[in-house]
C-alpha cells in the first residue's frame, strides 16, 4: 500500500471530531456574544423619561406611548382636551470644542392650539442643583424645529449623561405652566 491510499486510522477521525466539536463551540460561542451585544444595545438605546410636578399641582400626566413611535411620548392633561406631545432623543451628537450647534428640538404637531414648549439641555455635575445649562429655549410653537443653538460652553471629546428638559405651556395668555418631563439622553462629542 503506497501513502495514498492509507485508510483514516480512529486516532485520525478522533482528532477530526474534536477540532469540528471545537470548531462548533467558537461558532455557537460568537453567535451567543454578537446577541448579548445586542441585547445590550437595544437595552441602551431606551429613552428614559422622568416627569415632574413641580410647576403645577394638576396638569399633565406624562406617560409614553407606545404607538407614538420611537422616542415620542404622549400624556394627558386633566385641564385641558388634548394630551401632550414630546419628541426625545436617546443620544444627541454634537462636534467637540464648539458653542455653535446643530440638533433637532422638536415641538411636535399634535400640540397645535394646545402647547409651547421649552427646551433645556442639562449636563450632570456635582452643583447644589445637581446639573450644569448647556442650552435654554424660548417658547416653540407646535410643529416647528429648533436647530441650530449656541451652548454656554464647548465641550471636550468624550460622552455624558445629560437631560433634555421639556417644559410644555399651554398657549393661553398666561402661557401657564404645566408638568414637566427630563428626558435621559447621551451627549456625544466627537
Amino acid at each position: 500500500m503506497n501513502e495514498k491510499e492509507k485508510k483514516p486510522t480512529r486516532n485520525d477521525r478522533a482528532k477530526w471530531t474534536v477540532l469540528l466539536l471545537l470548531l462548533m463551540i467558537l461558532i455557537l460561542g460568537t453567535v451567543a456574544l454578537v446577541a448579548a451585544l445586542q441585547r445590550e444595545n437595544r437595552i441602551k438605546n431606551v429613552v428614559e423619561i422622568v416627569v415632574s410636578t413641580e410647576n403645577s399641582g394638576e396638569g399633565v400626566g406624562l406617560t409614553i406611548d407606545p404607538n407614538a413611535g420611537s422616542g415620542q411620548m404622549y400624556g394627558t392633561d386633566n385641564t385641558a382636551e388634548q394630551d401632550v406631545a414630546i419628541s426625545g432623543r436617546r443620544s444627541i451628537t454634537i462636534p467637540a470644542n464648539k458653542k455653535e450647534i446643530t440638533v433637532d428640538f422638536y415641538n411636535p404637531k399634535e400640540n397645535a392650539g394646545a402647547y409651547y414648549l421649552t427646551f433645556e439641555l442639562r449636563l450632570g455635575d456635582d452643583s447644589k442643583q445637581g446639573y450644569e445649562v448647556l442650552y435654554t429655549s424660548g417658547l416653540l410653537e407646535p410643529g416647528k424645529h429648533i436647530e441650530q443653538i449656541t451652548l454656554s460652553r464647548a465641550l471636550e471629546k468624550g460622552t455624558y449623561d445629560a437631560i433634555v428638559h421639556i417644559q410644555p405651556y399651554r398657549m393661553n395668555d398666561e402661557k401657564t405652566l404645566t408638568n414637566n418631563a427630563d428626558i435621559k439622553t447621551r451627549l456625544i462629542v466627537n
